[in-house]
């Protein structure tokens, strides 16, 4: 049987929060949770409720990301390719790579990992692929071509046409073996960040970086997502993405 650890990044979504960790806890009693708090709210209350549960309160990497502006696909025109903003855009994707470091860690290098946001439901066991490294939703296509041509420069890589990794979930061995040739591929992220803002955001930063290992992102069944599909609440999937009913009016 394949371990899990979890990972949460939120912000002030308390009640979301407070929901989406319960419903983990009944289908998974016993996993380790890393959960971090950009900026946002003091969650550590829920180590008191919680075992095997630990916050992280960090500084806010996210604000300055929501005033990028870019052109079709993500490339030029807009603002994101001016220097203060690629500054935004690496140091949101590092703060994303380190904390997911430390997630593992604390999880005890766990088989697999699923990134939550404060949006993401788990209401049931999740099915881990054996043929998948990466699992995600795939929703997304289209990546700018400078941004491909970047990858293609890198030995083994894939080129990135679908992705769509949120939730996320990864193969802990493959990322950390991803992470280490991201590292030690001097001056990527500058040339990535350069091409295509997503760089910011991991449903586009974890497929990229297991697209430099040559792994690509499998369609997840688990996931349904609220806005896409009327039907989710009657469906059986047990990872529901978009679910925002305890979020704050």
């Amino acid at each position: 049987m394949k371990t899990l650890g979890f990972m949460y990044s939120c912000f002030n979504e308390q009640r979301a929060v407070d929901y989406s960790v319960q419903q983990l806890r009944i289908h998974y009693p016993d996993s380790l949770i890393y959960l971090v708090s950009d900026g946002g709210l003091d969650f550590s209350y829920l180590e008191d409720i919680y075992d095997n549960l630990f916050v992280s309160l960090e500084e806010d990497t996210m604000s300055d990301i929501f005033k990028i502006t870019a052109g079709p696909n993500g490339a030029g025109p807009g603002n994101f390719r001016e220097d203060y903003y690629q500054n935004v855009i690496k140091k949101c994707a590092l703060t994303v790579l380190d904390r997911l470091e430390r997630a593992i860690e604390y999880c005890k290098y766990p088989d697999w990992m699923v990134m939550m946001d404060p949006d993401a439901l788990i209401r049931g066991k999740l099915t881990i692929s054996d043929d998948a490294k990466l699992l995600g939703s795939r929703i997304n296509c289209c990546s700018p071509k400078g941004y491909r041509d970047v990858l293609a420069s890198v030995d083994g890589a894939k080129i990135l046409i679908r992705w769509g990794a949120s939730p996320c979930v990864f193969e802990v061995k493959t990322f950390l073996k991803a992470l280490k040739k991201f590292r030690e591929y001097d001056g990527i992220l500058d040339k990535l960040s350069y091409e295509w803002y997503a760089m910011c955001a991991h449903d586009a930063l974890i497929p990229t970086l297991f697209a430099i290992v040559g792994e690509e992102e499998v369609f997840n069944p688990d996931i349904i997502e609220c806005t896409r599909d009327a039907n989710w609440r009657t469906k059986t999937n047990p990872l529901v993405h978009q679910f925002r009913e305890y979020y704050d009016k």
